[in-house]
């Protein structure tokens, strides 16, 4: 391929990959060439989990004491995995709900172990295409923050 062949390729390459790029990462409502500000990680632990968990992520959240169960400190997430942050679990967790070795169970918030943030991230996101896609980025963002935070074992 001559170097006059490349060029429409990697512009046909760019285009697309730009083009998945705002598909994947806006509502399915937002106005075309709308930038779309969408929270961090820390944003979004600090609206949705800080609560319970704290400001900190130790568990002491102002809700902590009316929990059936101390909220886990999340600090921890890998110690207690055994040293390997559990992005998978986590991602899981955060997305419907469940249980983490080490974790606990959550009785004071009914028959799921957690509220399911997927199903809010959803609707936060506006519902159809557009707030699954924008759950989907809550939980990875929420996720990356977490991993972003953990204590090293002493």
């Amino acid at each position: 391929m001559t170097m006059s062949n490349r060029r429409p390729l990697r512009r046909a390459l760019f285009l697309g990959a730009w083009t998945l790029t705002v598909v994947v990462a806006a509502p399915a409502d937002a106005a075309p060439g709308k930038t779309i500000d969408f929270p961090s990680g820390q944003q979004l632990y600090q609206d949705h989990c800080a609560t319970c968990h704290g400001a900190d992520a130790t568990g002491n959240g102002p809700m902590a004491q009316v929990l059936k169960e101390p909220p886990a400190d999340l600090t921890g997430i890998s110690i207690r995995a055994g040293g390997a942050f559990p992005a998978g679990q986590v991602v899981e967790i955060i997305r419907y709900g469940g249980n983490l070795a080490g974790h606990g169970t959550m009785p004071g918030h009914g028959a799921a172990v957690m509220p399911v943030w997927g199903r809010v991230f959803s609707e936060e996101g506006g519902g159809g295409k557009g707030g699954g896609a924008f759950s989907r980025r809550a939980v990875i963002e929420l996720k990356r923050y977490l991993e972003s935070i953990q204590r090293k074992a002493p």
